[in-house]
Order: structure tokens, then sequence, then C-alpha cells
């Protein structure tokens, strides 16, 4: 406790790295600034009349490219789920990363037409479920992974399920005990996830052929931008209690998903998910 504390000690912050790092960092960073933003104004002052017209096209373009890439995107997503077709997992990647690109402007659409974000993103996560519930048929239970949130575990239970979900002891009280049923009938692991970086680990770690992810919307639509190319089928949660907070689930939506997965292709119906 009387220990004397150096000018070495005081340094260093409760990360373990000096703060001397941070400013030194913060004073590159506002030279770099000041330098590239010298560097334009000189350009701006010396060359307006070229520079404008150089700015006004790169617009152009920038608008041309946006309107063509949605305009092609929304009409393939269009197409797509009326035709029911089949599509690769390739095409499948590059139309989920448009409809992500398309997301916060449908969202800001969404508040000014009187949606709410919720509306717009469960929306988002049917309309990725279509798409993907072209690429994963036939898959092996060992390829699925079965993701659900901490809060569909009753808050005032024991047995804390988050790094061992056989600690479940299956009581009924919350809708674990179905799921971990259901799942046993065909196979499949259930894994709890406390958040998304501990779901973003069990991805990396496990590597699955699709991923089948119980959430609200907001927890699934962050969790498809952050795996990529994972194929993803999401299951809205149910929140009779309010957000994270004893959650629930339909048990056999979430079966009917799982078994449509490993279904062979002429036993699948085309019911959009």
């Amino acid at each position: 406790m009387g220990e004397t504390v150096t000018g070495s000690t005081r340094s260093m912050s409760l990360t373990g790295r000096p703060k001397r790092l941070f400013v030194k960092m913060a004073l590159a960073a506002a030279i770099l600034v000041v330098g590239m933003g010298s560097a334009l104004l000189y350009v701006l002052v010396r060359h307006t009349t070229e520079v404008k017209a150089g700015l006004v096209l790169i617009l152009e373009l920038g608008i041309a490219l946006f309107i063509l890439l949605i305009g092609l995107g929304l009409t393939s997503i269009v197409w797509l789920i009326w035709t029911e077709r089949g599509v690769s997992a390739s095409f499948r990647r590059v139309m989920q990363s448009v409809l992500l690109l398309i997301l916060p402007l449908a969202v800001l659409a969404g508040r000014i037409l009187g949606r709410s974000r919720d509306d717009v993103q469960g929306s988002f996560i049917a309309v990725t479920n279509a798409l993907t519930s072209r690429t994963v048929v036939n898959v092996d239970p060992s390829g699925i992974l079965v993701l659900i949130p901490r809060c569909m575990q009753l808050a005032e239970c024991i047995h804390k399920v988050s790094q061992d979900v056989n600690r479940c002891r299956r009581c009924g009280r919350c809708p674990l005990a179905k799921i971990l049923e259901a799942t046993d009938g065909i196979d499949l692991p259930v894994h709890v996830s406390t958040g998304g970086t501990q779901a973003r680990r069990i991805v990396e770690e496990t590597r699955p052929e699709v991923i089948v992810a119980v959430a609200c919307e907001r927890e699934l639509t962050e969790g498809i931008r952050d795996v990529g190319g994972f194929a993803v089928i999401g299951v809205v949660n149910q929140r009779p209690h309010g957000p994270c907070h004893d959650t629930d689930v339909d048990v056999e939506k979430l079966t009917a998903t799982l078994k449509r997965i490993m279904a062979e292709p002429e036993e699948v119906d085309h019911v959009l998910l």
C-alpha cells in the first residue's frame, strides 16, 4: 500500500499501454489532417474550374452507378422470390451485400414513412432468408450451427447455459427445454450466445455451412452483417417481457426450418421463410 509509484508506472494506463502513445498518434493524425487539408485547399484555390468539373463528373458517375447497382439488385431479388429459382452461394453473397448496402436507406425511409426499425429489419431478414433458402438444402447436420440467445433462458435460473447448454435441467419453464428436445431428435447441437462477440467466435471455430440463429431483429441484422459470406437463416424471437429478458420463440417454426435445411431438394416445398 505504501510503495512508491515511479514515473514509469504512472505513465502506464490500466490497459498496460503507455498514455504517451495515444498522444503521439493523435499529434501525428492532426499533422496528417492539416497536411491533407492544406493540399486540398491549394488545389481548390489554384484549379477551381477543373476541380469543380471533376467533382461533378465523379458525383454523376457515383449516382449512376449506385442507381444501377440498387436497381439490378432489387430487380434480381424480386425475380428470384417470384420465380422461386435456385441460386448459387456466390450469387447469394453478392445479393446479400446489395441488401446490406440498401438497408440503412430503407430504415431511414421507413422512419420517414412511419415504420419502425424493427419492421424494416424484420422484412430484411425475411428477404435474406428467402435467398439463403435457395442455397441451403440437403445440408448434413454437422454443417448446421444453431445459435440461441442467452435471454431465452429464464432470467432467475441458476443453471447458466452460456458456456454449456447441457447444464439446462429441462424443467420446461423456458423455451430451452423444447428447443433441446427438438434438436435432440434430429441430432443437432445447440449453442447459447451471450452476444455478438461470442457468436462470432463460435462461427469462426465451427465454420458451419449454414447458421440458424434466433434473436431480435437488430441482433440478427448485425449478425448477418458480421459473419460476411456465411449463410444465415434468421428466426425472430418473441419478447413478451420486453427486449433481452425471458424471450421466447416458435419452436415448431424453428424445427420446421431445421428439417427443411436437411431435406432433399424434391422434399422441400416453396414456402418462403
